[in-house]
């Protein structure tokens, strides 16, 4: 009787974990990637550079695109939706894995689910890109996608950026949030070139801790972003979120620790 009452006890600890598990929140990473554009910069190639391109894009279908780098299959992610154009966006892609619940304040071997939201936007459509950027950083918001079949609607954690820096053309930011939308930034980051004086000072300025930020020239590939969302899901501090951006653009960009450390700049 003593044994059946322990197995019973033992399995509603375990339930009630999972359905804990379950019902928290998850660590959401949405990131906003306009794509290249041959009208803007130098992509590398015309089909590199078309922004009407989500296959070959440098930014979204090519070699160290964000959606194909995400795809591959030692990611660790797993795709979960992917919702046609709705506008200006061509494309959003939902991925997902598990990560340790431990550094969010769970117990030792609780999981914590973490989404990455990848949204391609024409390059056409790049000063919207920024908009949509901003507002997320400065204002927070929520994202509705599908799940096995089911709709779902999370809290977005963090804001991100990828793709070339449209403010270095003379583009100015959105006006700051009000005093009353404040206190709803989310952390920021933003891969694109010499982003920290175009970004930088206005995000923290309107509430938004910043990750990462860049003082150099860069390429906002791929294993860039998937070297920082790893540390985010790890809740790593923005030392050692740039630590890993360093180390992954000095392995595929061929450079020496120290000359990819010049290409990040350091947390403020």
């Amino acid at each position: 009787m003593l044994r059946s009452l322990h197995v019973l006890l033992v399995l509603a600890a375990i339930l009630l974990a999972a359905a804990s598990a379950q019902a928290a929140e998850p660590l959401v990473v949405q990131v906003i990637v306009p794509l290249c554009s041959n009208d803007q910069i130098d992509c590398g190639s015309n089909v590199a550079g078309d922004p009407d391109r989500l296959d070959t894009n440098l930014y979204w279908g090519a070699a160290f695109g964000h959606r194909r780098y995400f795809d591959r299959k030692k990611s660790g992610f797993t795709r979960i939706d992917v919702l046609p154009a709705d506008g200006p966006r061509l494309e959003r892609v939902v991925y997902r894995r598990l990560v340790s619940a431990e550094p969010f304040g769970g117990k030792p071997g609780e999981t914590l689910e973490q989404i990455v939201v990848l949204d391609a936007y024409h390059g056409d459509s790049i000063d919207r890109a920024v908009e949509t950027f901003w507002r997320l950083a400065t204002r927070g918001g929520r994202i509705r996608f599908h799940d096995a079949g089911k709709e779902r609607e999370v809290s977005i954690t963090v804001a991100g950026y990828a793709g070339h820096n449209r403010l270095m053309d003379g583009v100015r930011l959105p006006p700051s949030p009000g005093a009353d939308s404040r206190g709803r930034a989310i952390p920021s980051f933003v891969l694109a070139c010499d982003s920290e004086p175009y970004f930088g000072p206005a995000l923290r300025a309107a509430g938004s801790e910043t990750l990462l930020m860049t003082r150099s020239l860069m390429a906002p590939e791929g294993y860039v972003l998937d070297a920082v969302v790893r540390a985010i899901g790890e809740h790593a501090p923005p030392t050692s979120i740039r630590d890993r951006a360093v180390a992954a653009y000095a392995k595929w960009q061929k450079l020496s620790r120290r000359a990819a450390g010049t290409i990040f700049a350091k947390p403020r």
